[in-house]
């Protein structure tokens, strides 16, 4: 099996030492675990710097340490060491919060960007509103508006409370109204990420037919996307691929390509999952073309066969003369029971070539689907190289896959 390594895929991406099996059956648990105060802080600084000062985002190591030990617009303030930082963002890639970038030609140091506003669905003053709680803790709506200047720029006195309102009003509420304080003529708010708040909501009526603050402290909601449009079509297909239903269809999108040996480029991307009827077993095309002048540049097929829930195998024909081989895991970002986020990750077992195709020892595959996009990470080691990226692409879904 190729060589343990992460990929900028982040989620369940293989931890030195850790087996397929023990990353399978830690997953779903840490997806339902609440943020630690440490992790908090990444994430939010994260958020935050995105937008503040984007020159130089994505964010070293280095970076993040001196943005999360900041004394202004912190509270508390922090004292933490890399180590610290490290864990907390090898926690959070593994609930598909952030993703590591790879050092491009001429870069020594990874980086690290957050994709948490896709996962949860923020944008604009949610966001804005989302990371300062995180990072300054329970505010009222003034400070709230007055601080948030550098992140979104409120417009009419109602764009703020409607923010407010449509993250507690969620499904799993991501904020919630306190009770007013002595002297204040506001009520705070509070976001309801992290650990142990010790809060009771503003109005009792809350914990009437809904769930306490309490009960709301797990892990952020994943997103809750529309209907799917592979569910409409229903397609006669095993029952041990419903685990898999969101990434089943036509898929269309971008990527970027990169190795020593080549120079950097774009392409244009086409892959369908479609399920085989009544077989555990998902028939997987790819085809690239150049972003540039329209030609081809790849094609590969093959197949995933599903072993219960978290196991599977690929097995890939490649049009330049490799068949590819390997087996992974498979686990859902918002827990067991979340059909609209699947996390695929596949090392290679073994891959062979003709007498002229490229050398290439090993494979790493990293795919991600979040209600209508899929996003996927490529590493090899080829050609006397190691383990190095290779592809990464963007994708969203255009059509059904039918059972075949």
């Amino acid at each position: 099996m190729a060589r343990a390594r992460r990929s900028s895929l982040d989620g369940d991406i293989f931890r030195g030492g850790s087996s397929v099996t023990e990353q399978a059956s830690t997953g779903a648990q840490q997806a339902h675990d609440p943020l630690s105060d440490v992790e908090l802080r990444v994430l939010g600084c994260l958020m935050e710097k995105e937008l503040t000062v984007p020159s130089t985002y994505p964010l070293t190591l280095k970076s993040l340490v001196t943005a999360a030990n900041q004394s202004s617009s912190r509270n508390p303030i922090m004292s933490l060491g890399e180590d610290e930082v490290s864990g907390a963002l090898d926690r959070l890639r593994e609930r598909s919060l952030i993703r590591r970038v790879y050092p491009r030609s001429g870069e020594r140091r990874e980086k690290f960007r957050q994709v948490a506003d896709e996962v949860l669905e923020l944008a604009g003053g949610r966001r804005a509103v989302l990371t300062l709680l995180m990072l300054r803790g329970p505010q009222t709506p003034s400070e709230l508006r007055n601080r948030a200047v550098r992140l979104h720029e409120f417009g009419e006195p109602t764009e703020l409370t409607d923010a407010l309102g449509e993250l507690a009003g969620r499904s799993t509420p991501l904020v919630v109204e306190l009770p007013r304080q002595p002297g204040r003529r506001e009520n705070r708010w509070a976001h309801l990420l992290g650990e142990n708040l010790g809060v009771q909501p503003a109005d009792p009526q809350l914990g009437d037919g809904r769930p306490s603050v309490e009960r709301h402290v797990g892990a952020p909601a994943v997103m809750t996307p529309g209907p799917h449009t592979v569910g409409a079509a229903a397609p006669p297909m095993s029952p041990a691929l419903e685990p898999f239903r969101s990434m089943l269809g036509r898929w269309e999108g971008d990527g970027v390509g990169e190795y020593p040996t080549i120079d950097d480029f774009a392409y244009t991307e086409t892959i369908t999952f479609a399920p085989l009827a009544d077989k555990p077993v998902i028939q997987y095309t790819s085809t690239t073309r150049h972003a540039d002048d329209g030609r081809p540049l790849h094609a590969e097929t093959g197949y995933l066969r599903v072993l219960g829930e978290s196991k599977l195998e690929l097995v890939v024909a490649q049009a330049p003369g490799l068949i590819e081989a390997g087996s992974g895991i498979a686990t859902h970002p918002g827990g067991a029971d979340d059909r609209h986020a699947v996390r695929l990750v596949i090392d290679s077992t073994i891959v062979s070539g003709t007498t002229t195709a490229k050398e290439v020892t090993a494979t790493e595959r990293c795919y991600l689907v979040t209600g209508g996009r899929l996003e996927y990470d490529i590493a090899m080691a080829a050609v006397g190289h190691p383990m190095t990226h290779h592809l990464t692409a963007e994708l969203k879904r255009v059509g059904a896959a039918s059972a075949l």
